[in-house]
């Protein structure tokens, strides 16, 4: 057991190591305190310094991934809106090149039969009605003499603008007249006027904004069946003259931006690509129908050449070619009269209908 003495012998040597130390520290000099604290904060700085670099390698890092995946996104963007501005553009100059050619040669020969009888016809119902003096006759012979007027100059010299608009809009109904002044010197797609106005879609795929409309690539936004989608999408800037923390931070944001145009992308594509294709069928479809149309339109010629104008002249085989001829006039029209695209961008739902009795048609054709 430890004495009285022992025990006040070190209470008296703790007394004396604390005056001990509380003298040597006042007597220490305040620069070697100071320095002290600065090695100590210093060290803290560095470690605030090496984390902030990490921050901003990493911002630039997601940053350089989100740009990188924008622009693979907008790239993505313009070759699908370039392949179906271009099969729009095929559809109108097939519309346009049957329209002023076998058509312009139907309305010719046709015109000249005299005493015309369709009634006991078979096959399309409005065959009946079918005649030089019939409205649908009419409009036809309006639309040949309209597309002969804007492929004067060779089909080659037709301005893009007016390949769209017969590509896109009926070729027979809407009466297209706007377009024939200017559209061997490359019609913009302002000049047209109802439908063709208010289409976001068209003007976006003509590659300007519609003075009417505002809408266009180069007005930053594009309107394709509800989608909107900034196509230049800003990321980086001046991200980098702000904090190491927020840079990070802003750098997450961009990211998530150009995921989110990255998904907008795919939807625009998947209705782009719809549209390609239903342009693609309807001109398939004009052109195999066009095939038969025109050897029709030689039979009728030459019943006409050989045996006159007047219809009671001509044999039942002969008159059946050209009730058949009239049924390729008709289903051509069919084709001609509609709409590729609503006004809202959308597909227009009458082409499934059309292109679904085009083809049950030829295939009754050809059975023939």
């Amino acid at each position: 057991m430890m004495s009285l003495m022992h025990l006040c012998a070190i209470k008296i040597w703790c007394l004396s190591f604390k005056i001990f130390m509380k003298r040597r520290l006042m007597n220490m000099p305040i620069p070697l305190i100071i320095g002290g604290i600065a090695v100590a904060a210093g060290i803290m700085g560095v470690k605030k310094g090496i984390d902030a670099k990490n921050d901003m390698a990493e911002a630039k890092e997601v940053n350089e991934t989100a740009k990188a995946m924008a622009r693979e996104a907008e790239e993505f963007i313009v070759m699908a809106k370039d392949k179906t501005k271009g099969a729009i553009e095929v559809l109108g100059q097939e519309k346009i090149r049957i329209l002023s050619t076998s058509v312009n040669d139907f309305v010719v020969y046709f015109e000249k039969i005299k005493n015309i009888n369709l009634k006991d016809s078979d096959g399309i119902e409005e065959l009946k009605n079918f005649n030089p003096l019939g409205e649908e006759f009419k409009q036809l012979k309006a639309a040949s003499y309209e597309a002969k007027q804007v492929a004067a100059n060779g089909l080659t010299a037709i301005g893009s603008g007016a390949l769209l608009a017969y590509g896109t809009y009926s070729a027979v109904m809407s009466g297209l007249g706007g377009l024939i002044v200017t559209a061997t010197t490359g019609t913009a797609l302002g000049t047209l006027s109802g439908a063709a106005a208010v289409n976001a879609t068209l003007a976006w795929l003509g590659g300007g904004a519609l003075a009417t409309g505002g809408f266009g690539m180069m007005g930053g936004m594009m309107v394709l069946g509800g989608i909107v989608a900034g196509p230049a999408l800003a990321i980086g800037g001046a991200l980098f003259a702000s904090q190491a923390k927020k840079a990070l931070q802003d750098s997450y944001g961009n990211y998530d931006k150009a995921k989110a145009f990255k998904g907008q992308a795919k939807s625009i594509g998947v209705a782009l690509k719809a549209i390609f294709t239903r342009a693609g069928q309807l001109t398939e479809l004009l052109q195999q129908l066009d095939g038969y149309f025109v050897a029709y339109i030689a039979k009728m010629a030459a019943t006409i050449n050989l045996k006159g104008t007047d219809w009671q002249q001509y044999s039942l085989s002969e008159q059946q070619d050209i009730y058949k001829c009239v049924q390729l006039a008709q289903t051509i029209k069919m084709v001609l009269d509609t709409a590729l695209l609503r006004q809202d961008g959308e597909l227009e739902e009458a082409t499934v209908r059309v292109l679904e009795n085009g083809n049950k048609y030829l295939q009754k054709i050809n059975q023939v």
